[in-house]
């Protein structure tokens, strides 16, 4: 015949066993985040101090190491080759190099000869002749970061105001090595060298 308590015993006990099993799944879920954050923390600190979470002591590096060079800041760059506004056009690049190094609290942020890439905002040969230049990018230790700066520029116009002698001249050069002070139009993020 049938055994009513025994049926009852056999489904608790798979009850029973389908919770465990569950709880189990939970479970292990659990245990595999805790092992990957053991795993992804360093074991001990040279002298016996206490382990830091990597992901903590990462962020302290980063924003200890990053520096803001903010807005307004002056940047001084070499010029690399004659820029012409008779032979150069909006859009074309030139190449720099830093004249002066850049500093922030004290730190030297963008080292002196850091090379540095331009642009050509506009080049107009008919009169007034025009010719304005920004810069794009600095490059520091193989790395580039983009620059944002206001436009300097030139025109046979403003020259003549400023009493400059522009009798016959229709052009606005701007020889190789001729020195520029550019200003940040945006703060711009750098690393420290460290």
């Amino acid at each position: 015949m049938f055994d009513f308590k025994g049926h009852r015993r056999f489904w608790l006990a798979a009850a029973a066993a389908g919770l465990l099993t569950l709880g189990g799944c939970s479970n292990q879920g659990t245990e595999q985040a805790t092992n990957q954050k053991l795993a992804a923390a360093p074991a001990k600190k040279a002298g016996g101090s206490k382990a830091v979470p990597a992901k903590s002591s990462a962020k302290k590096v980063q924003s200890s190491k990053v520096v803001t060079v903010p807005k307004g800041t002056s940047i001084r760059a070499t010029v690399g080759q004659t820029l012409a506004s008779n032979k150069s056009h909006a859009g074309d690049s030139f190449t720099a190099s830093v004249s002066a190094p850049v500093k922030v609290g004290g730190k030297t942020v963008i080292p002196k000869g850091a090379h540095v890439t331009g642009r050509v905002v506009t080049a107009k040969k008919k009169r007034p002749a025009q010719l304005t230049v920004e810069l794009a990018s600095v490059e520091i230790r193989g790395v580039s970061y983009p620059l944002e700066t206001n436009p300097i520029g030139q025109s046979s116009d403003s020259l003549a105001k400023d009493g400059a002698a522009t009798k016959g001249k229709k052009d606005i050069t701007l020889p190789a090595e001729s020195q520029l002070k550019f200003k940040l139009a945006k703060p711009v993020k750098i690393p420290l060298n460290g």
